[in-house]
């Protein structure tokens, strides 16, 4: 016989958890495709399949939960105001870091920038990519190879409100990732960190843009220390 308290609160009933193909419940986009034309955000943008966890977002970041157009699970988004969020990183396994291009919205090719990681018949035979930094950029800027940083991560605010995801293309990401994971490495287990959107400005020495100034946002990922984990319970009654 099963227990009927919530026949008389149903309102304090637990809710179904939603299904979802992904083991993600949202993503941190930090930018948007308006009409044809990719625009770069100054706060973090957040979607999500399941409301319960937009709202929630809201709550933490501000922002409004809304319909957005897409063909996955996520169909809301929150444009926040957080420049910075507070997140655990449960040591470098939890960053996967290739190189890809796509054509036709196919995976085409797909390597660690020396070696091919698929198809099988090709794994670890050379990819062929450009073997300087500033050919591999240019030959990313043709529609070639681009880096491909994907990260999962839980929030300081509400680590149980469930495993965050955030991809980014940004090569200074990619600059920043060896010297990220060894610090994650040394910590040997979850990890406080600051996820932010920080803009840069330089003048630009060549090209069409010589002498003007020219701004853009990048991800940037800071580790604090290490995340406790541990935490201590009182229950009103010992369950014994």
């Amino acid at each position: 016989m099963s227990l009927r308290i919530y026949e008389t609160d149903p309102d304090a009933a637990p809710k179904p958890k939603r299904s979802f193909a992904s083991d993600t419940v949202g993503r941190f986009r930090s930018g948007r495709m308006v009409g044809r034309r990719p625009e770069s955000l100054n706060e973090w943008r957040v979607t999500s399949g399941d409301p319960e966890v937009a709202d929630a977002v809201v709550q933490l970041f501000g922002g409004v939960a809304e319909e957005w157009e897409t063909t996955g699970e996520d169909a809301l988004e929150v444009l926040t105001r957080a420049k910075a969020v507070g997140i655990i990183i449960d040591g470098p396994k939890s960053i996967v870091a290739d190189m890809r291009m796509y054509a036709n919205n196919a995976l085409f090719h797909h390597c660690d920038g020396v070696e091919y990681l698929s198809p099988e018949e090709k794994r670890g035979t050379a990819c062929g990519c450009p073997r300087a930094l500033k050919e591999r950029k240019a030959y990313a800027k043709t529609g070639g190879p681009k880096p491909n940083i994907d990260m999962k991560f839980r929030l300081t605010e509400d680590p149980d409100l469930g495993v965050f995801r955030f991809v980014s293309s940004s090569w200074d990401l990619t600059a920043a990732l060896g010297e990220l994971e060894r610090e994650l490495s040394d910590i040997g287990g979850p990890a406080r960190c600051e996820l932010r959107i920080e803009e840069v400005s330089f003048v630009a020495k060549n090209g069409p843009m010589a002498g003007q100034t020219v701004t853009y946002n990048k991800p940037v990922i800071e580790v604090a220390g290490r995340y406790a984990t541990d935490k201590t319970r009182v229950d009103d009654e010992p369950p014994f």
